[in-house]
């Protein structure tokens, strides 16, 4: 099987400790390594390592190739010349895996994600490339909620295809954007929902059908991609084409409007590390629930996050505060401001201080 991790983001919800050239993915965020040695690492269970290829931007390439060096031919690492969202790399990885290695399942996941039950997740990921194998199928991920979330996307699912090993696999009945926190209950309580975890599986040949049915203007560049291929380098095909492709997620271009898309239900633990509120539940909290990543020192606070983990941080007073440090700067901000971490970025790229960013 082969693995396509997608690593092009620039992680500004993790600013201060994440940067333009290195992103979330490069960061060390749980103590096991960074983010995407840690996701090639696991993907090595079903891949040999020729068989990963890495899609980052031109931008963050060769220190993602420095840091798995050994893990990943160097030639498997594409930079995109310009971040055009998922649909676009995706077809872009189904033509090069077509071309190198035919129409063989592959699987499509992002590398700052983090999953454990691994037995499961293999399991899972075993029974779906089986199903890839003999059906013209789009799989999906879907992770079984363990709370009412109001930050991921959901996916309902219908009839049951198959039920083998452990691992169920339905027909996707719909696609729900993240939902009010009374309607996210709703989904919990129903059974039939999971979250939406942008994990895939498919084979090269059913996705682009699947492009071309459903992004003709993206087809047509992956057309003339898969032409020019033969005579002239990657590299100068996409600087020349890839900027023309349409701006467009995978779930919004295809998945919500093919009848062809099936749900494998994940049980194993699963956490997009999406904001610094998601890293709480990496770690272990204290008696007033603080959550200290290094030496720090917490009084009279309860709900903190400090993430310095090498210089001493001194918490008085305050409650459900997240503290970043990263050497150069400092964030501070209320956890249920996180997500606002974007406007730091924003407001220091307008000051022209491009260099903390």
């Amino acid at each position: 099987m082969l693995s396509v991790i997608m690593a092009g983001g620039s992680g500004q919800r993790f600013w201060p400790r994440s940067r333009q050239r290195h992103p979330k993915q490069l960061i060390n965020l749980t103590g096991q390594g960074s983010m995407i040695s840690v996701t090639v690492e696991r993907m090595r269970a079903f891949s040999r390592p020729e068989e990963i290829i890495i899609l980052t931007n031109v931008t963050q390439a060769e220190a993602i190739a420095r840091d798995v060096d050994g893990e990943v031919p160097r030639e498997n690492i594409i930079g995109e010349p310009v971040g055009r969202n998922t649909a676009p790399s995706i077809g872009l990885a189904a033509v090069l895996i077509e071309r190198r290695f035919g129409d063989k399942p592959f699987m499509v996941l992002p590398a700052d994600h983090l999953v454990s039950d691994l037995d499961i997740f293999e399991r899972s990921v075993r029974q779906a490339e089986a199903f890839a194998r003999d059906n013209d199928s789009l799989l999906t991920f879907g992770i079984t909620p363990t709370r009412p979330e109001t930050g991921y996307g959901y996916i309902r699912a219908g009839e049951t295809l198959s039920d083998t090993d452990g691992v169920s696999l339905f027909r996707a009945d719909s696609f729900h954007e993240k939902p009010s926190i009374e309607k996210a209950r709703e989904f919990l309580g129903s059974g039939d929902f999971f979250w939406n975890s942008g994990m895939f599986l498919w084979r090269p040949r059913v996705i682009l059908e699947a492009i071309q049915t459903h992004l003709p203007d993206l087809d047509s560049m992956l057309l003339e991609l898969a032409q020019r291929l033969g005579t002239e380098s990657i590299d100068d095909v996409l600087k020349s084409i890839y900027g023309d492709a349409p701006k467009v997620s995978i779930d919004y271009g295809v998945m919500e409007k093919a009848d062809n898309v099936v749900v494998v239900r994940g049980d194993f633990y699963w956490n997009d590390v999406g904001s610094w509120e998601s890293i709480r539940e990496m770690f272990s909290k204290d008696k007033n629930g603080n959550v200290l990543v290094g030496d720090h020192i917490v009084v009279d606070g309860k709900g903190n996050t400090v993430f310095s983990p090498d210089r001493l941080v001194g918490v008085v007073g305050l409650e459900d505060v997240v503290v970043v440090d990263s050497g150069d700067a400092i964030l501070v901000a209320k956890r249920d401001r996180v997500q606002q971490v974007r406007d730091v970025v924003e407001a220091l790229k307008r000051d022209g201080k491009d260099h903390l960013t």
